[in-house]
């Protein structure tokens, strides 16, 4: 008894040290493993990729903690070289750093509006592929040059590069201006049947880029008649115009620093269209991840001025599907609570009647905003990037009978029914006495 208990103690010391031995032998040293921060992939000039890493510089993290006044971005360093492929890339790497690249510490990945304009699938897969990117790296598209914007990524608040890149889709939960889309929400969506993916909108902040502010609503003119919306949202045909920035075009005195505002969607793998930072809002009150927003409206009592008005989800938006005729019909239920903010005239005269007009006039605003929403993605982006195929798929008994449907072509000609309703305070209200 005694033999054969000291016999299993000896078996399993022996397996404990060929484990340790095995460790020893086949771990790396730190000195050897080159982490990867950031990933950029943009097209290449003399080859079809070009490959950007953001990699971490140990050496600068050691003089940091010794005090040395190193620079901001001395904590990583940033490389780029044009490859045949992205394996190709990561090999040229390896023989060029003399370390082994590793990914299992990658925050983002940042794709340039150019190669987003080709096919990304093949990217896509590689990166699903390898063991070691993971999933809950951040995806950005990037409307400049995807090497300039990651060496244009100061952290002004923040002392290592990897913490920026963790705080940028971290702003959502209190502006609504952008979306913590990760590789994995995006990779999900691209190839499934219900829905249409996303990914953060970015650009580095220039004089000229705050020159080009667009009008994004020039192509948002279409409601279920195919008419102008301006026929019928002529109260609120264009929203203010601090929403309606897209990535680089805010005002900031500070120049060439990046910024994140809107999202950039896909269809089939390449990029259709962007979403500013309004129509962001309301593509993360549609899926349910909306924390709370401001939004500015026209005062209903004096045109020229705006209200500021807080918006936060009561409950969840409710969503129904049915098949009319074969053509998709949406309802959409949206229960939010708002409150009054600010309004520079009038607030000393706002008595309970006063206050419900307000709150019809906000529910009016959003409906007209979330409908000219969904029709710019259903008929000028073609896709569904709120995944109401989820709610769709109940009207099929067999899973073929759904793939011949064809619900991300059908989605098209889709027609919407929005119902608003708001719960209306205010947080400076003085009744009239």
């Amino acid at each position: 008894m005694n033999n054969s208990y000291i016999k299993y103690v000896y078996i399993i010391l022996l397996i404990i040290f060929l484990c340790f031995s095995f460790t020893i032998h086949s771990g790396k040293d730190l000195n050897e493993i080159a982490y990867v921060i950031a990933i950029g992939l943009d097209v290449g000039e003399a080859n079809k990729l070009k490959l950007s890493l953001q990699i971490s510089n140990p050496s600068a993290s050691e003089k940091s903690k010794l005090g040395s006044n190193s620079s901001q971005s001395s904590d990583s360093i940033i490389e780029s070289i044009e490859c045949s492929s992205l394996n190709s890339g990561f090999n040229l790497f390896n023989s060029f750093l003399s370390k082994e690249l590793n990914l299992s510490h990658c925050k983002v990945l940042v794709i340039s509006e150019n190669l987003a304009n080709t096919d990304i699938s093949e990217y896509l897969y590689t990166l699903m592929n390898n063991i070691e990117f993971r999933s809950d790296a951040n995806i950005v598209v990037c409307k400049n040059s995807t090497e300039m914007f990651l060496k244009s990524s100061k952290p002004s608040l923040e002392q290592l590069s990897a913490r920026y890149y963790e705080s940028i889709p971290t702003s959502s939960e209190y502006t609504g201006y952008t979306a913590n889309i990760t590789f994995g929400d995006f990779f999900s969506a691209y190839t499934d049947s219900f829905t249409d993916p996303v990914a953060i909108l970015a650009a580095i902040n220039s004089k000229s880029s705050q020159n080009v502010l667009t009008d994004v609503n020039s192509n948002s003119n279409l409601n279920v008649s195919g008419e102008s919306t301006e026929k019928n949202f002529s109260i609120f045909s264009s929203p203010a115009k601090d929403s309606s920035y897209l990535a680089g075009q805010m005002p900031l005195n500070s120049q060439d620093t990046t910024e994140n505002i809107g999202l950039a969607v896909f269809n089939n793998g390449k990029i259709v269209g962007e979403l500013n930072g309004l129509e962001t809002m309301i593509y993360l009150l549609m899926d349910n991840k909306l924390k709370s927003a401001q939004i500015s409206i026209p005062n209903p009592y004096y045109p020229a001025e705006t209200m500021d008005i807080k918006i936060k989800p009561n409950s969840n938006t409710k969503c129904s599907v049915d098949l009319v005729n074969g053509t998709p019909y949406i309802k959409i239920n949206i229960d939010v609570l708002t409150r009054l903010m600010t309004m520079d005239t009038g607030t000393d005269t706002l008595n309970e009647e006063r206050v419900k007009k307000v709150e019809e006039y906000t529910n009016k605003y959003l409906k007209e905003h979330i409908l000219s929403y969904l029709y710019r993605v259903s008929k000028d982006f073609k896709t569904d990037i709120n995944g109401f195929g989820r709610f769709a798929c109940k009207n099929f008994l067999v899973w073929d009978d759904w793939l011949n449907y064809n619900w991300l072509h059908k989605f098209e000609s889709a027609t919407f029914n929005v119902t608003v309703d708001s719960n209306f305070k205010s947080s400076y209200l003085l009744m009239e006495s």
